[in-house]
């Protein structure tokens, strides 16, 4: 459920969209529902995130998206047969099987959201540049997941979270020729945790 004023600012947020065919900026929501700080505007826009009403672009000013609303009823399903298990190691013989995997289930969810890899330094996850990796938004994340950080509001990365005992954290690349950076825990905001991952061959 949302408050009146999260639901003033999603109303103002909608609208905008079907008159100008753009995301708002900060300011202009702000100016739409009547309040001068843009801090309580981002609370309320981070409320919508939180529910699955819209996604925000990091980086962009002009980043916020509209979420599509289904019923459960109505949620796209991508459905393709699962045939068995294939070696990988020794061969051992190939096992029909006539389950389905549905990917709709296996990579939609309040908050989720998609990134496309640009760049080698996580190729050790095997996360290659080209790949795209499914992500949770959220703010906090464990020792040891593949996070989305913005580091001093500004550059965003993927790289392995490592939290260190004395206030700072390590993004951690996955890829020798590149050296990790140990900042402040302050400096880095995790944005999201890779819980998936795609990747195509044509």
């Amino acid at each position: 459920m949302l408050t009146d004023r999260q639901q003033d600012t999603y109303n103002f947020i909608v609208h905008y969209f079907e008159e100008h065919q753009r995301a708002p900026l900060l300011s202009e929501v702000a100016h739409g529902i009547g309040l001068s700080s843009q801090g309580s505007v981002h609370n309320y826009i981070q409320a919508l995130v939180n529910e699955g009403l819209i996604e925000r672009a990091v980086g962009r000013s002009r980043g916020l998206r509209l979420i599509e609303q289904h019923n459960e009823s109505e949620r796209l399903s991508v459905i393709l047969p699962l045939l068995g298990k294939v070696a990988a190691g020794r061969l051992i013989e190939a096992v029909p099987d006539e389950s389905e995997i549905d990917l709709g289930e296996m990579f939609s969810g309040s908050g989720r959201f998609v990134l496309k890899v640009n760049g080698d330094s996580m190729i050790d996850k095997a996360i290659m540049s080209g790949d795209y990796v499914v992500l949770q938004e959220q703010r906090t994340a464990n020792h040891g997941d593949i996070v989305l950080a913005l580091v001093d509001f500004h550059d965003a990365t993927l790289k392995t979270l490592l939290i260190n005992n004395d206030g700072t954290v390590t993004l951690q690349p996955a890829n020798a020729d590149y050296e990790p950076v140990t900042l402040p825990a302050e400096r880095v905001m995790i944005q999201g945790v890779v819980v998936g991952q795609l990747r195509t061959y044509s």
